[in-house]
């Protein structure tokens, strides 16, 4: 194609930009996003070009587009190039934040109900290395009225517990797809003299961002998610104030070199990832850029959400309209025979989903009920989603 901007959305994108298993219906793009054809290409060039003369590409070309794709990633997330490196996803960035930090006797660390489970499991981790941190948690309540009420429920554990010396946001929740309120939960917590880590795993591309004048401590994003680009490419942005001691999880030939270099050398792996920055941005501005993705997808959630919902008997919640991530949204599923609302069980229920019906769909537990989260993009019809409809309509209840 020679201008993807001239391809319609839905199937014909699908079929002109994209390539995915034949029958297999997509509407989970928010757990591993889509690599587009003509960066599936680029990839494969570059592997073949590392492969033909190594020596020659990680010695003389692979600093330069490493650089080349930090100033690209800086300049559409709003960062200072010099605050901003490259991790493998939003997992890395946390672990690299939280197992950095010298932490301190009676030290806490604040999450909330839906902080992600792998994030979740970093702070443990935490507590294990350094038996002197406790971890305190945030809820979260459905439905919500006002975004004032998620940041009053912060508010009131930090205050409860004083000696809290972090608090992990999430830009989006993952699980329940809600956009928090962050410039007023940060003034909260720079009035505590608090750090705060945001987990963006589904912002950039989704949101818009500006990370200095957002200005946490700490931003970790995907760009493998809503940007298109492959899978193991994310941002930690880190505060000047903290460049002193945030290092990479991993230490190798560039040690108290500079922080920059730290981060880009790691010893021998693959950057690739990271190097198709640019062509990912120029393909997301190509197809019209957030504007035009937002335009499409959200009369399509709209669509579907109240298609489905309407099939199903059930609601979804409700939410302010600012809370709302503009490509994902929740449906409260009714109480199903064989699935009950834990996690392990609704694991189960979207793997029989996705093995049985061959549609990869996302399905998870929030304050005793089971919801679906759906996600749309460019490539998603309609029909997508009354295919999910068919199933759980169908499927006994209790």
């Amino acid at each position: 194609m020679d201008s993807s901007s001239a391809i319609e959305f839905g199937a014909v994108m699908k079929k002109d930009c994209f390539h995915f298993e034949e029958g297999v219906t997509f509407i989970n793009h928010g757990s591993y996003g889509a690599v587009p054809l003509k960066i599936r290409e680029k990839q494969k060039q570059l592997l073949d070009e590392v492969n033909d003369n190594p020596d020659e590409f990680y010695r003389l070309k692979e600093h330069d587009l490493y650089m080349r794709a930090r100033d690209a990633a800086a300049k559409f997330t709003g960062a200072d190039p010099e605050n901003l490196f490259f991790v493998q996803n939003t997992t890395t960035g946390v672990n690299s934040v939280l197992k950095s930090l010298q932490w301190q006797n009676g030290d806490g660390i604040l999450t909330n109900v839906f902080t992600f489970r792998g994030v979740a499991n970093t702070c443990r981790r935490v507590t294990e290395i350094s038996s002197c941190v406790q971890i305190h948690q945030f809820d979260i309540k459905l439905p919500i009225k006002d975004e004032q009420e998620v940041v009053k429920s912060m508010t009131v554990q930090l205050d409860k517990h004083p000696q809290v010396r972090l608090v992990l946001l999430d830009h989006i929740t993952s699980h329940t797809a809600l956009v928090f309120p962050l410039k007023k939960m940060i003034e909260e917590c720079r009035k505590r003299d608090v750090l705060v880590l945001i987990d963006g795993a589904h912002a950039p591309g989704q949101v818009e961002l500006n990370l200095e004048d957002l200005h946490p401590d700490f931003y970790t994003g995907n760009f493998h998610k809503w940007l298109y680009a492959p899978r193991g490419c994310a941002v930690l942005w880190i505060s000047k104030d903290h460049h002193d001691w945030c290092t990479p999880l991993v230490t190798s030939l560039m040690y108290r070199k500079n922080i920059q270099l730290e981060y880009f050398d790691q010893g021998t792996r693959d950057n690739i990832p990271y190097f198709l920055v640019p062509d990912v941005l120029d393909f997301y501005k190509q197809i019209g850029g957030m504007e035009k993705i937002h335009q499409y997808t959200g009369p399509l959630l709209e669509k579907a959400c109240s298609m489905i919902t309407e099939r199903l008997g059930t609601t979804t919640p409700e939410i302010p309209k600012s809370m709302a991530a503009p490509n994902m949204r929740l449906i409260l599923l009714p109480e199903y025979r064989d699935y009950t609302a834990e996690t392990e069980v609704s694991r189960v229920m979207f793997k029989d989903i996705m093995t049985k019906y061959r549609i990869n769909c996302a399905i998870f537990p929030a304050h005793g009920h089971l919801y679906l989260r759906l996600s749309a993009n460019i490539y998603n019809e309609l029909s997508d989603y009354v295919k999910i409809a068919d199933v759980l309509e169908n499927l006994p209840r209790r």
